[in-house]
């Protein structure tokens, strides 16, 4: 079996350097790339919970997503994970089913393993089990989703204003009559409902509580297609509908394709996010016109957070003030929308 002696003996670094840099400290850049070209090597493999009982360190960042299968969320952690493992971290990742009591019972059990900090997309509106990580100086890094009153480090994307400004400039193409289908509640929902309603209520248009759909389940496009079509079926419909995510949008897009409407002389459609520019949905862009979509950077969510955690674990929670990261979208304006002017 490969111990630290056999890296001490490749690398030419003393098994104190080798120590330190194996429980995330600083060591020189050259010592640091013969510890990891003879760590390679030598295929060393790290056990960092042992190396955790000594340092109180155990270089795993455990991560909490509400759905596995979620498209959103595999390119964020791909850019997470390659920057973490860069610096000698690992990840845990735990999935919890859109269940709050799950959510917070991984959370417990992530910090009962030693993991140095969570990265967490919650579906918690009081955020308890995240108040007791911070209290106990454990760092929580809120991905996607802020929960109301609790300062806490976070990344996500400007939610509120791009949604505001998406549907103000489809009211300047001539569009009164704006729907909007939401998922299940949470805070991203939340604040692009806010930026839809303000957008009509700065334009002085009326907000029809029978433009608004609330899938029951966000991840099903069948509920999707269906409200969709309820929308369109309508005495008087929308001339524009605004999914508020790639599931929604998925299923508006099945509804499309099932009864063969016609884009956008039927109706308009914008969505939060476009759908090709997620792995499993990269032909999308062969359907044309591929639906208008406001992009969020998911490789810089990841990263960012990635980098977030790591100057965290290094500075350590004593005089800790949360740091809120929200980074811009871009708006992709396709024919999906019709000028009615």
């Amino acid at each position: 079996m490969v111990t630290i002696f056999d890296v001490e003996k490749l690398s030419g670094v003393s098994k104190a350097t080798i120590s330190r840099f194996l429980n995330g400290k600083t060591v020189r850049n050259n010592n640091a790339e013969k510890i990891q070209k003879a760590i390679k090597e030598l295929n060393y493999n790290i056990n960092p919970l042992a190396s955790g009982l000594k340092s109180n360190k155990t270089n795993t960042i455990g991560v909490v997503i509400p759905v596995i299968t979620d498209q959103f969320f595999p390119p964020i952690l791909r850019a997470f994970e390659k920057f973490v493992s860069k610096n000698n971290y690992y990840i845990i990742l735990n999935n919890y089913n859109i269940d709050e009591a799950l959510e917070k019972e991984q959370v417990r059990n992530l910090v009962n393993k030693k993991v140095d900090g969570i990265i967490l997309a919650t579906s918690s509106y009081d955020g308890e089990h995240v108040k007791e990580c911070l209290k106990n100086k454990i760092p929580v890094v809120l991905l996607d989703r802020l929960i109301p009153g609790i300062k806490c480090d976070s990344v996500v994307t400007d939610n509120y204003q791009s949604t505001f400004d998406a549907i103000s400039l489809c009211i300047r193409k001539g569009h009164k009559k704006i729907a909007m289908m939401r998922g299940v509640r949470s805070y991203t929902d939340d604040e692009r409902f806010k930026g839809y309603r303000d957008a009509l209520d700065f334009n002085q248009l009326e907000l029809r509580k029978e433009y608004i759909t609330v899938t029951s389940g966000s991840y099903e496009q069948d509920d999707a297609k269906r409200d969709f079509m309820r929308l369109l079926n309508l005495k008087e419909p929308p001339t524009l509908i605004f999914c508020s995510n790639i599931y929604l949008s998925a299923g508006a897009l099945k509804a499309r394709l099932e009864y063969n409407i016609n884009i956008p002389e039927e109706v308009s459609v914008i969505a939060f996010d476009q759908l090709s520019k997620f792995p499993n949905y990269s032909f999308v862009s062969l359907i044309r016109p591929e639906f208008s979509g406001i992009c969020q950077p998911l490789d810089e969510i990841g990263l960012i957070a990635g980098k977030l955690m790591l100057e965290r674990i290094k500075k350590g929670m004593d005089n800790y003030e949360a740091e809120n990261i929200e980074l811009k979208t871009i708006f992709i304006m396709t024919e999906s929308v019709a000028e009615l002017r």
